[in-house]
């Protein structure tokens, strides 16, 4: 099967094409530390022999913070980051794992300083400097050389679900300077960051991901500033920007959770939002075929997920197939589907995770996280 095929990308192999998305769980320790629960949610993904594995939202800064216990990416919290990598690389010797990191920007917490990309109506959140980009764009890289320290694969440059970096990509942002107005300006930051990654750690799997559509007025794709409908050309024209930079992979995404949840997390009876993530994946990957295409919501799909990734990768639509509430439910997912499907615990969408999320408790899959060491020790010896 094609899922169960490697994959090359950059300087480094995938053993297959199932990547475990980036899930905030905000159960870091004091200051930003890897504390045991990310070690051992990281070994369970280990475990489960997925191709690839995000790293949950990791912070440039300790100065925003989207969650409470957000996990911060610094020299004081290296070694934290070293015992992650290690305890990953003990239980799963080819499985890539990458840091996705991020600045949550407006959506930083109310515990936390707030900044914005550009001017609106929201009149508390200052609007970003172009000082203060170049110092965000400075601690981004420095964050990259940090991951590359601690023995990552490779690092995602978020730029979706309306933290700041996808904020600076949407035609709503109309900044005079260099990081707005226009398709290029606009993806400069981004850019930057992963050009001079590329440049300066050339082992590094270097991406972004994306909210191709956000579903608001002025969002990634639309047309402009003050239009609603959707409209693919300019977004696809500030992801060619980005392309060019050296962009390893885009990893598609929509909407912005906390306002067009149903965009980002589609329900099980509601395919159209699921097909309109294959669509947007396609899109890109029509649009930039050199670069690598993760697609999304394939947790929507529950036991058919499986048959449309294998569509979706045959097709070449998208490069790898990624699972965002699925890897909570089920951290073991790739290995049972290998081995023995019949004892996957399917995500039920019920959105206890989110809901965990929202009111900044730590995160688990609220329907199987209880009795999981039990359940696991009945899983068939094939899949251990």
């Amino acid at each position: 099967m094609k899922v169960f095929e490697s994959y090359g990308i950059a300087a480094k192999k995938a053993p297959n094409r199932l990547v475990a998305q980036a899930m905030e769980t905000n159960s870091a320790g004091k200051g930003g530390t890897v504390s045991r629960a990310v070690i051992e949610r990281c070994r369970w993904l280990a475990r489960g022999n997925w191709g690839m594995v995000f790293v949950e939202a990791v912070s440039i800064t300790g100065d925003c913070l989207a969650r409470r216990h957000s996990l911060i990416l610094n020299k004081k919290n290296l070694t934290g980051f070293k015992r992650l990598v290690e305890s990953f690389r003990r239980e799963n010797g080819d499985g890539l794992l990458l840091f996705q990191l991020t600045h949550p920007g407006r959506f930083s917490g109310d515990f936390s300083s707030k900044i914005k990309a550009y001017a609106d109506d929201v009149h508390d959140i200052p609007v970003a400097s172009t000082h203060e980009l170049h110092a965000i764009r400075d601690a981004f890289l420095e964050a990259v050389g940090l991951a590359e320290e601690a023995g990552a694969d490779g690092v995602d440059i978020k730029a979706c679900h309306g933290y700041l970096g996808g904020e600076l990509l949407r035609p709503l942002n109309q900044r005079l300077d260099a990081y707005g107005c226009t398709p290029k300006n606009r993806a400069r930051l981004i850019a930057e960051v992963i050009r001079a990654s590329v440049k300066s750690y050339p082992d590094m799997i270097v991406g972004t991901r994306i909210s191709l559509y956000e579903g608001i007025r002025g969002g990634c794709g639309t047309r402009g500033p003050h239009e609603i409908i959707e409209d693919l050309d300019d977004i696809m024209e500030v992801l060619g920007h980005i392309a060019s930079a050296g962009a390893h992979f885009f990893n598609v995404s929509a909407g912005i959770p906390t306002l067009t949840p149903r965009l980002t997390r589609p329900l099980e009876n509601d395919q159209v939002h699921m097909f309109h993530h294959f669509r947007y994946a396609s899109t890109v990957k029509h649009c930039c075929p050199t670069v690598a295409v993760i697609g999304s919501a394939y947790s929507a799909a529950r036991e058919y997920a499986l048959a449309w990734a294998e569509e979706n990768i045959g097709k070449e639509y998208v490069d790898l197939a990624g699972f965002g509430r699925q890897s909570l439910a089920d951290p073991l997912f790739p290995r049972k589907l290998a081995d023995s499907p019949e004892v996957i615990d399917y995500c039920t969408l019920c959105g206890g995770c989110s809901r965990l999320l929202r009111d900044q408790k730590r995160v688990y899959c609220t329907t199987y996280a209880k009795g999981r060491e039990r359940r696991f020790s009945l899983v068939p010896d094939r899949c251990k």
